[in-house]
């Protein structure tokens, strides 16, 4: 079994703990509980006929100006940036903080996911994803369950490369 370091980084509220709950225990919850530090969960899942061990890192969000320790990011084979589809907050600036988690990740592929596709209607989405200034790989929603999977396995595509 190979195990991998994956992170998931974004602002605070942008859904990644949910994000993670869904994926590993198949569970949301409207509460919002704010990841302090760094929380580590694991799946293991199946991908062209190997079984791989995700350890999953939730790092704590940021509004945009606190240091992530660096500590963090060593040791990651993947990455995926969340931001919320339905705070702008969150994606304005998206190619900056990009920027910074492939700086201390040293990472140059980083999966880009937009959660909370339930919060918009499909032209409210539209508009969301012509102001986004970079490619978004997926755009989810933990509480629906929508693209979730194929968010992670997205994920374990990178980590594997």
């Amino acid at each position: 079994m190979i195990a991998k370091k994956v992170l998931l980084v974004g602002n605070f509220g942008v859904g990644k703990t949910s994000l993670i709950r869904r994926f590993v225990l198949n569970e949301f919850s409207e509460d919002y509980i704010s990841t302090i530090g760094v929380r580590v969960s694991k799946k293991v899942v199946e991908y062209k006929n190997e079984t791989i061990k995700l350890m999953i890192w939730d790092v704590a969000g940021t509004s945009g100006n606190e240091k992530i320790p660096k500590a963090y990011f060593l040791g990651s084979s993947a990455a995926m940036f969340v931001f919320d589809v339905s705070r702008e907050e969150t994606y304005l600036t998206i190619a900056e903080n990009l920027n910074i988690v492939k700086e201390l990740s040293g990472l140059q592929n980083i999966t880009v996911v937009g959660n909370k596709k339930d919060l918009l209607s499909a032209e409210e989405l539209e508009n969301v994803i012509q102001k986004v200034s970079v490619n978004i790989d997926l755009i989810t929603s933990a509480k629906e369950d929508e693209n979730v999977e194929d968010a992670f396995m997205k994920l374990t595509t990178l980590a594997l490369k």
